[in-house]
């Protein structure tokens, strides 16, 4: 049972209630206010309201308001809400005008007005100019608003409960999960950035920076931590090549899952019962088969694939590689071993949409997530405000921040589950990085076989922007001087020239 520190929740209301003090209130506060009138003469000043759009009450004025308008109706006349809609707006305050004119917008007309000591206008959250708060220790308090965004002042720790990877429950210590994340390290003092996730029907456990988080099912509130640029890489989902279970002993927990292909991070070891050969039964120890298959060396430590399969009537042993394999029937599960480890998923869903996206504050957006074999389910987790996911896979909405967002992309079937990292880019300009991960993306999709697995870190080497790839060992990078250049194992190990930026930027579709 995970115990609430009621603490830590008078300390989150405190800098909730002590926050008028900075030029903006912490995004987002929910109001209260009928008007803004109480708020006047702070001009250019930002708050951050947590409303329900309404078409009930009046308004004068059209883009800038008198400060006596009701806020939720000015926030469905400018288009930010939509009647009955919840959403964090902007409010930004102004000085009097001589004169308010009044209009027909989104159903609701404004009025006309002459002169008034104080007005205000309303625009989307932006969340560029959020306060940075002390750490809160958990994000219970902020549970409210999906989307909201936030700063942390935070000194990375191992101590505490932490549930799931990417995205944590939200009672989660948020100084541990910043190091599980990789965004600090244990000790390492500074700025986090997190967005609330809507709550998860499961979070995943997983070993990541010597930090061991746990498993959890349904919790009613999430949140996902980054670096202050949103930027920070994504933990891989456990037992991808990218991130191998460890230690597993034998795979009897894996029946019934046919199909599906799995990594593990073993030593050979030759102790031990193992039955069969090439096909070995669930309960074969598996560093032990891993040497008689010749996957490993005694004692040699890799990375394994294993791919489950259906039970056989006969399983026949053999010696090899120094193991002594025993023969048997009928047996309800088996597996195979395979080298090298190449990231195949199997019969496990293999996403294949495109994994950079862009699109502008305030403006319809949408994104189909794709993958193989006949998917059950979707998710995306740490979208932005304004952005959700249906259970068929569709990205859709507004998008109500600017910033760059990594988004798990998640796809399941009966078998099991891949994910894949987003780079969602939210504003008005296509940085060059997003350029060369673009580039990437595509020659992982279409040259799987050189450039796999997918998704790895985007890296700098001088005035190299690459990525390396373990399971073929090649490189692929984007230079300064404009070009593309590749090392490709198979191909030979030298720097090979492949053409422009440019010219690639039209050939992926950048």
């Amino acid at each position: 049972m995970k115990i609430k520190n009621i603490m830590v929740l008078l300390g989150v209301l405190f800098c909730l209630l002590s926050a008028q003090s900075f030029a903006r209130n912490i995004s987002p506060l929910p109001s209260n206010l009928d008007d803004i009138t109480q708020l006047r003469g702070q001009n250019g000043v930002s708050y951050y309201f947590y409303i329900t759009g309404s078409s009930e009450g009046a308004i004068w004025g059209s883009g800038t308001y008198t400060d006596d308008s009701d806020v939720a109706v000015a926030a469905v006349h400018s288009g930010l809400l939509a009647p009955g809609e919840k959403g964090v707006i902007k409010v930004v305050i102004k000085s009097g005008q001589n004169d308010y004119q009044g209009s027909l917008l989104n159903g609701i007309t404004s009025n006309n007005y002459g002169a008034w000591s104080g007005s205000y206008s309303v625009m989307a959250d932006d969340g560029g100019d959020n306060p940075v708060l002390p750490d809160p220790g958990n994000l219970n308090a902020f549970r409210a608003v999906p989307g909201g965004v936030y700063q942390f002042n935070v000194t990375g720790n191992t101590d505490g409960g932490l549930w799931g990877s990417n995205v944590y429950t939200d009672d989660s210590v948020l100084a541990k999960a910043a190091v599980h994340a990789g965004v600090l390290a244990n000790g390492q003092t500074g700025v986090v950035r997190v967005v609330i996730v809507p709550e998860q029907e499961n979070y995943m456990s997983s070993q990541y920076n010597a930090i061991a988080s746990s498993a959890y099912a349904y919790w009613v509130g999430s949140y996902a931590v980054s670096d202050v640029q949103g930027s920070e890489h994504l933990i891989p989902y456990p037992g991808s090549l990218s991130l191998p279970f460890e230690n597993i002993s034998t795979l009897s927990d894996y029946r019934g899952r046919e199909g599906g292909a799995f990594y593990f991070r073993i030593t050979g070891e030759n102790v031990g019962g193992v039955w069969g050969t090439q096909v070995y039964t669930d309960d074969s120890r598996l560093a032990t088969a891993a040497v008689h298959s010749g996957v490993l060396a005694l004692n040699q430590t890799g990375v394994v694939k294993a791919t489950i399969l259906a039970g056989q009537g006969n399983y026949t042993g053999s010696v090899a590689h120094g193991i002594t394999s025993s023969s048997y029937g009928t047996w309800s599960g088996s597996y195979s071993l395979a080298t090298p480890a190449d990231g195949d998923n199997g019969a496990i869903p293999d996403i294949n949409s495109d994994l950079v996206a862009y699109g502008q504050i305030n403006q319809s957006f949408t994104y189909q997530i794709s993958a193989t074999d006949n998917p059950s389910a979707f998710n995306a987790t740490g979208l932005p405000e304004g952005l959700s996911v249906s259970a068929s896979g569709l990205i859709s909405g507004a998008p109500k921040v600017n910033g760059h967002f990594k988004i798990n992309l998640l796809a399941s079937n009966a078998i099991g589950v891949d994910m894949v990292e987003l780079s969602l880019n939210i504003g008005d300009t296509q940085p060059v990085a997003s350029v060369s991960e673009c580039i990437f993306n595509w020659a992982e999709r279409d040259y799987a076989v050189y450039f796999n697995p997918p998704s790895q870190p985007i890296l700098k080497f001088m005035d190299y922007t690459y990525r390396f790839y373990p399971g073929t060992g090649a490189y692929l990078a984007t230079h300064t001087d404009g070009n593309v250049y590749v090392i490709i194992p198979i191909l030979g190990n030298q720097i090979i020239n492949v053409g422009t930026i440019e010219f690639f930027k039209g050939i992926a579709g950048c």
